[in-house]
């Protein structure tokens, strides 16, 4: 079947796995390995309880420890650079019981970071017998699951300033003829604003704005009002497949956690009948999933600790990606 066959699922879609890689001993978190590794039990087990989890582990390691034994907790030695498998996993479009992982090229957030080993995972997981069953197909694009939100029915969310960071040699005329023609996609809808402090994304639209149903998106409130009101400014001049205005819920600003520090509610993360919500320490915790609970009256909400993945810029939702089921 033809790649235009394909549609790219929202994320509240339903799901067959979530994809996660354990911190290892030499990696970026050494300095705070048993608290962040703390973290991920916590986001592994509130993740198990409504849909299986494919965990990475350095191949070089006894394996992840402190974790349940059961059957949907899947176990796999490979070799990589980052936990923010978000960026790297693949970004998997849907079509009548098909799926296709499109597997882009990722350098460590335009060259920051070694990627190298990132970069080869979706090869790994190609072979591999979970997967066995969806097509892998590679691009030399970059584009990183952080930086784009689809609503299911052709509408994609991005921050352009983002996408023009990773290709500075495309005007955004070009950007988006690329991402029409591997997403599928009927129309990409941006905005354009520069990351907020600490954030090493160059500003992933899931630091700032996602949607929450078709005809909602949820967007962070920030540090200062000037950028709150460009953010909604922006994000109002956004119209659905209906040529209506989005309803638009403004999440609070964790003012007590450090100015140095880009957390961002918007990070939750999709599960089947559920939604993670991080937790920062922040006395705005409670606000946050009170107010993604009443968004999602279908869905049980749970706080995820996040105050360690914090310091090194993400949340559950960059710390994942959503493996789509077998739709149509």
């Amino acid at each position: 079947m033809s790649h235009t066959d394909y549609r790219l699922p929202a994320e509240w879609e339903t799901q067959s796995a979530t994809l996660l890689a354990w911190p290892a001993d030499d990696s970026d978190w050494h300095h705070s390995l048993e608290a962040i590794r703390d973290e991920y039990r916590a986001l592994i087990e509130a993740t198990l309880a409504f849909q299986p989890v494919v965990l990475l582990h350095s191949a070089g390691e006894s394996g992840p420890e402190g974790l349940p034994r059961r059957p949907d907790l899947h176990r796999l030695p490979m070799r990589y650079n980052d936990t923010w498998c978000r960026d790297y996993g693949p970004i998997t479009l849907v079509f009548s019981g098909y799926r296709l992982a499109l597997d882009f090229y990722f350098n460590g957030w335009g060259g920051k970071y070694p990627a190298s080993l990132d970069n080869r995972v979706n090869t790994h997981l190609s072979r591999h017998d979970l997967f066995d069953r969806m097509q892998f197909r590679q691009y030399l694009f970059e584009l990183e699951g952080g930086a784009i939100d689809s609503d299911g029915r052709g509408r994609l969310l991005v921050n352009w300033h983002c996408l023009s960071m990773r290709h500075p040699h495309l005007d955004k005329g070009e950007i988006d003829f690329e991402l029409h023609n591997l997403l599928n996609v009927d129309k990409v809808m941006g905005i354009d604003l520069e990351p907020m402090t600490g954030d090493d994304t160059d500003g992933h639209i899931d630091t700032l704005a996602r949607f929450a149903d078709h005809d909602t998106i949820v967007f962070q409130t920030q540090s200062q009002a000037k950028r709150s009101n460009r953010l909604r400014g922006q994000l109002e001049a956004l119209r659905t497949r209906d040529d209506a205005e989005y309803r638009l819920i403004a999440l609070p600003h964790p003012d007590d956690i450090g100015d140095d520090l880009p957390a961002s509610y918007a990070n939750f993360l999709f599960v089947n009948g559920g939604c993670l919500v991080p937790a920062y320490g922040s006395r705005h915790d409670e606000r946050a999933c009170d107010i993604m609970a009443e968004l999602l009256p279908d869905r049980v909400v749970v706080s995820i600790p996040a105050a360690t993945m914090i310091t090194q810029s993400g949340g559950p939702h960059c710390a994942s990606m959503h493996i789509p089921a077998a739709l149509g």
